[in-house]
């Protein structure tokens, strides 16, 4: 501390020096004087405490309006950024809608209205969807008369194993023939595979499109596609759906130039699609889940009666079973043109089942495969098994395993 420049002495002399002051009050005006400041005081002190207590309530609840509502530090900061993103988002969807200067966003405005269109399309294609129930029950099959105001598209599809073919078919809104390939490449598109237990297979890396004829299907592929290499699978899929759809020929090119080289194959510049491949059919269903679907072989069979027996043998493959069961019997088959007529054995066919609707509709498709168009039910125990009328002809179906 720094030493004061004056001594005890010479500060007393100076006290000395100032004037002298009287205090004309009593001692007990003194006494009331000193009262009054404490009382003061004692207010001062307790409106500070209200003050105080005013201020922690407001911060109090800012504080808790900040945790419950978004105003804190940390989840204003959060809240700004989203509203930043946001922004920008809508300002770049604002940008990408009125120019089309750079290259992305025209791809991205392409991009999009075709998803729109899709959309719009897909109000007019589906008529009843395929609800959970039937999912885990037989696909029954889609006739003529089934058809009025209706268009069907089937699509060849890879089981799970990549071991067969599986048709499975559409109903959709009536089209004009002349857009059959277009409503085809549409439904590859839009199909969900895994739903019915087989796999993921469409949509497919190649360009389809009519060729010389509506019979005809171009089929363009770009070099290295991986459809090339996997022709086996591919060439199955393609005349199993381009069959259903009356489609007889398919022509290739690949990068523009006429023909594609397949790894089996080979150099091919166009393939005819076989009408009639006599062939059995079998039974296929992934798990307990999945629909019970028909499901055509990869053997080829020289007569109908062949194929028929054959439809009742087990398979090695997983998730294929008979479609005929073992106990149902005929005694002999006859064969007129277009018409083939199965005499079944005593007590065959007793009563309206599931069972006996899949034996009677891979019965129809083997016929189908074959050429005939109408099949004969004779000595058969009921009259009808689901809608099918067993007492007189029965049209071949149009397409199999309905999934909608």
């Amino acid at each position: 501390m720094r030493k004061s420049r004056w001594n005890e002495k010479e500060i007393e002399d100076m006290l000395r020096e100032l004037p002298k002051m009287k205090d004309d009050r009593t001692k007990a005006e003194v006494m009331a004087g000193i009262y009054d400041k404490k009382k003061k005081k004692r207010s001062l002190h307790l409106l500070a405490g209200v003050a105080s207590l005013f201020l922690m309530i407001v911060v109090a609840s800012a504080l808790m309006t900040g945790k419950d509502g978004g105003v804190g530090p940390e989840k204003s900061d959060g809240s700004r950024k989203l509203s930043v993103t946001e922004s920008k988002e809508s300002a770049d969807y604002g940008a990408k809608s009125k120019e089309s200067s750079s290259g992305d966003i025209q791809e991205n405005q392409t991009l999009s209205g075709n998803h729109d269109e899709m959309e719009a399309k897909d109000e007019e294609l589906d008529i009843e969807p395929f609800n959970e129930s039937q999912e885990k029950t037989f696909a029954h099959a889609i006739y003529e008369n089934d058809l009025k105001n209706v268009s069907v598209i089937t699509l060849g599809i890879p089981d799970d194993q990549m071991n067969v073919i599986v048709p499975v078919s559409f109903k959709l809104r009536s089209f004009d023939e002349s857009d059959t390939l277009n409503r085809m490449v549409k439904q590859m598109s839009k199909v969900d595979e895994e739903r019915y237990g087989l796999s993921d297979y469409f949509p497919l890396d190649v360009t389809i499109s009519e060729g010389s004829d509506r019979k005809t299907a171009h089929l363009e592929f770009r070099e290295g596609s991986p459809l090339l290499d996997e022709d086996e699978l591919f060439l199955s899929s393609m005349e199993e759906t381009l069959s259903y759809n009356n489609i007889t020929k398919m022509t290739f090119a690949t990068d523009g130039k006429q023909g594609a080289r397949f790894l089996h194959a080979g150099f091919l510049e166009k393939l005819d699609i076989p009408e009639h491949k006599r062939r059995t059919y079998r039974l296929y269903q992934k798990n307990q889940s999945s629909p019970k679907l028909l499901v055509p072989s990869t053997v080829h069979y020289q007569e109908f009666a062949a194929a028929l027996q054959a439809g009742k043998r087990q398979s090695e493959l997983k998730g294929i079973s008979p479609a005929i069961p073992k106990d149902l019997e005929w005694e002999r088959i006859k064969s007129k043109g277009s018409h083939v007529t199965v005499h079944l054995a005593e007590n065959m066919i007793t009563e309206d089942s599931e069972r006996n609707l899949q034996a009677i509709e891979a019965i129809l498709f083997i016929a189908k495969d074959f050429g005939y168009e109408t099949v004969k039910f004779e000595n058969a125990s009921i009259e009808k098994v689901g809608h099918l009328d067993l007492t007189g002809e029965i049209t071949v179906p149009r397409a199999p395993n309905q999934m909608n």
